[in-house]
């Protein structure tokens, strides 16, 4: 029995190379055991379940892994690694037409800082909680609880960076600003699908329900090392559903105070005081040298005792004094207590800080205080201020230097806590309603713009809208590619987000919160951010219908409507295109009126009423006939051949998929014509033509694997299969079959319950 797993067929050439080392070990460790399928057949699976796990047809449920560990063990056998290698198999692949993912490790730390000093009893225990989190054992949670400013962040990011190498899988950052100074704290679900993408999920694939996601993320932590920081946390609320279920990971949580449901058994508690006297005196040395303190011993600790030694007002300070060499440290010290600093609020350090900044400089930090949205990029910048990029990125360097801001990655810069705080303060007072609501219209507009030429680069084939008059001051952003396009799309959602429903509660910018939530649709609906694509939306409809604009209803509502069916609120998205339809007709858009008849039809199809969806789409092809548009009425013939088709009307079906053969092979549109060639193998296999069926389905399969659509090929996988089994082929049907598993598999919100019912119904 010791050489069974060579005498196994060949592992299949699909695998990727995670499963098939996967794979691979399985079968040494089998192999080394004696057991046959048989032998393992167990309360997690049957023998042939384990024929084909070993025959590397599908993965095997972690139960069943668990069983074959336990069994393994009583053998003496170590199978430990099995679980990490499974782990790594299971994950789903990067989505290919998002370029720059990354597949499976993230790197998600802010930069690190070279200058921290400090706290070294502190980092002597996180290390220590470090190793034994990595080692064999219990996730590690650890709590880092003090008072604003007390270097909660600073020291989470500085031992995140030390520890990484212990966590070679990877490392998630999440700010969950819970106290309020950047706007709404971020949910746990938010969090959730920002690391669920982070380790390689494509965001359309993610479940739509949290818990799923939650169930999804743990079982992807699996056997893995992984160092998390939870930044700001107010609740555990915001945590729970981000903690890993499986030891090997470090979660690091910093908060102002430790809410009473974490502090329960295997939690860790660090609480952060203020510096030592020492560790005052080394951030100082650190910033302005060992020389100028020499000379003035005793200004050490006037200035701990002015900043409440607390590590971001102490290098606030330290930053000034830097700047200013010929600044004595007592004359430092007496500015500040003058200034009212000494009572333990750092308010006041910031204060003089400020005093001192270029006037740019301080304008800079006073508006991105202000601006809604965790973080902002430069050119952002530049257009919040109104300045050239470089004057932009002058004042920006300044601000960094003066410890006011923090660029946490390459060309992205945060106000973070208490400067944001005193900084919004400022900025209200210093600047009035009227500069405040100029600054807010011209970022509205820096992203109306970028967002349109971002996603129009991405996602082209779509009617234009007349975007708002440009607004003085704005810069532009560019784009190489379609991949960077992308990127950005990703960085700058949370700040669009964030701006947007700002901008809804605010002066007069009802245009934007239309126009902005269209501009990002596609992106929002197909990347998968589909709560967040309703709730823009719903803002749309808001904005759109105090305007009484009606272009701007009608496409708030359409866009609504397709947020509710990805959703399944098939209700609200029928009753949401009516109004659509009502709109576009008001304001003599034909082609999205036709388009709104489409989605009609689509959505009667869903429900069985084939009939009623063919009058729909009857009067879709008339008005995208009369418009002449070549792509659209491709759509709408394939539309209708696909309805033909379930009628049961098989000539009329092959002479509309004919029709949008011809005009999608003429305008290229390639997953069109796969679509198409789909309904047409489907039938070929009504009327019996298992050949022509056939045909179909393998034409459609080189399309979808060729612009890698995972759902399509399945689709046409499960198709082919069927026509393969009834001509006959059961072999090839059952093995076309378990390759539409095999992919179904790696889509966790797939439904593999129909591709499996034709397996078991083989035997």
């Amino acid at each position: 029995m010791r050489n069974q797993d060579q005498r196994r067929p060949p592992l299949p050439v699909r695998l990727t190379s995670a499963e098939r080392e996967f794979y691979t070990e399985l079968r040494r460790l089998v192999g080394a055991s004696g057991l046959s399928a048989g032998d393992l057949s167990g309360t997690a699976a049957g023998q042939d379940a384990w024929e084909d796990w070993l025959n590397g047809q599908s993965l095997p449920p972690l139960r069943a892994l668990r069983e074959l560990g336990s069994r393994l063990s009583a053998s003496g056998i170590d199978a430990r690694r099995l679980a990490s290698l499974w782990a790594r198999a299971s994950l789903p692949t990067a989505y290919p037409a998002e370029p720059g993912r990354s597949p499976v490790q993230p790197r998600q730390l802010p930069i690190g800082t070279s200058d921290f000093t400090g706290r070294s009893g502190e980092l002597d225990v996180l290390a220590d909680l470090a190793r034994q989190a990595a080692a064999p054992g219990d996730t590690t949670v650890v709590v880092i609880e003090g008072p604003a400013a007390s270097g909660k962040t600073e020291l989470a990011n500085h031992v995140a960076h030390q520890l990484s190498h212990l966590f070679p899988d990877g490392q998630l950052w999440a700010d969950l600003r819970g106290f309020g100074e950047a706007g709404e704290p971020v949910t746990g679900g938010q969090a959730l699908r920002g690391f669920l993408e982070a380790i390689g999920v494509a965001p359309r694939e993610l479940p739509l329900d949290v818990d799923e996601q939650a169930a999804l993320y743990r079982r992807l932590l699996t056997g893995r090392h992984v160092l998390i920081v939870l930044d700001n946390a107010r609740d555990a609320g915001q945590v729970q559903r981000l903690l890993p279920a499986s030891p090997g990971c470090l979660v690091l949580i910093t908060t102002r105070g430790l809410p009473a449901d974490l502090a329960g058994a295997g939690t860790h508690v660090l609480r952060l005081g203020p510096l030592s006297d020492s560790e005052v005196r080394d951030v100082l040395e650190r910033r302005v040298g060992t020389t100028r303190l020499r000379r003035e011993p005793s200004a050490v600790r006037e200035l701990g005792s002015v900043t409440g030694q607390r590590p971001l007002a102490l290098r606030v300070v330290a930053a000034r004094a830097a700047a200013d060499p010929d600044l004595s440290l007592r004359a430092l010290a007496q500015e500040l207590r003058s200034a009212g600093a000494g009572t333990g609020d750092p308010l006041a350090v910031f204060a003089a800080s400020c005093a001192h900044l270029s006037d740019g400089a301080a304008r800079m930090f006073r508006l991105l205080s202000v601006a809604p949205g965790p973080d902002i990029g430069l050119p952002a910048a530049a257009s919040l201020a109104a300045i050239p990029a470089d004057q932009a990125r002058g004042a920006l360097d300044e601000l960094v230097t003066a410890c006011l801001v923090e660029e946490h990655q390459p060309g992205r810069f945060v106000v973070y806590g208490l400067p944001r705080r005193y900084g919004a303060d400022l900025a209200r007072a210093a600047e009035g309603a009227a500069e405040l609501d100029a600054a807010t219209r011209r970022l509205l507009d820096h992203y109306l713009r970028g967002m349109h030429a971002a996603v129009s680069l991405i996602y082209p084939a779509r009617p234009p809208v007349p975007l708002l008059p440009p607004v003085a001051g704005v810069q532009t952003e560019s784009f190489g590619s379609a991949a960077q396009a992308l990127a950005w799309c990703r960085a700058e959602r949370p700040g669009v987000q964030a701006l947007v429903t700002y901008a809804a509660g605010q002066g007069d910018f009802g245009a934007y919160c239309w126009q902005l939530p269209w501009a990002m649709a596609p992106f929002l609906s197909r990347g998968g951010f589909t709560r967040d694509y309703l709730a823009l939306q719903q803002i749309a409809i808001t904005a759109a219908t105090g305007l009484g604009d009606p272009l701007g209803q009608g496409i708030a509502h359409h866009e609504y409507a397709h947020a509710c069916a990805l959703l399944a609120e098939v209700g609200d998205s029928g009753a949401h295109l009516k109004e659509a339809l009502q709109w576009f007709t008001k304001a003599g858009d034909q082609l999205r009126a036709a388009r709104t008849l489409n989605g009609m039809a689509q959505l009667l199809v869903q429900d069985g009423e084939y009939p009623a969806a063919l009058d729909r789409e009857t009067e879709a092809l008339a008005l995208r006939s009369a418009v002449g548009d070549l792509d659209e009425i491709a759509h709408s013939e394939q539309t209708l051949g696909s309805i033909y088709a379930r009628l049961g009307r098989h000539d009329e079906a092959v002479q509309h998929c004919q029709r949008s053969l011809d005009l999608s092979r003429e305008t290229g549109s390639r997953a069109l014509t796969a679509d198409t060639l789909a309904t047409l193998g489907f039938v070929h296999l009504s009327l019996g033509d298992y050949g022509m069926a056939v045909a179909c389905y393998m034409e459609v399969l080189v399309i979808y694997r060729e612009i890698d659509h995972k759902a399509g090929t399945a689709e046409a996988l499960t198709g082919l299969g069927d026509a393969q089994h009834a001509r006959g082929d059961v072999r090839a049907a059952r093995a076309t079959w378990r390759q539409a598993l095999a992919i179904l598999s790696d889509v966790p919100s797939a439904d593999v319950q129909p591709i499996q019912a034709r397996l078991d119904m083989l035997g």
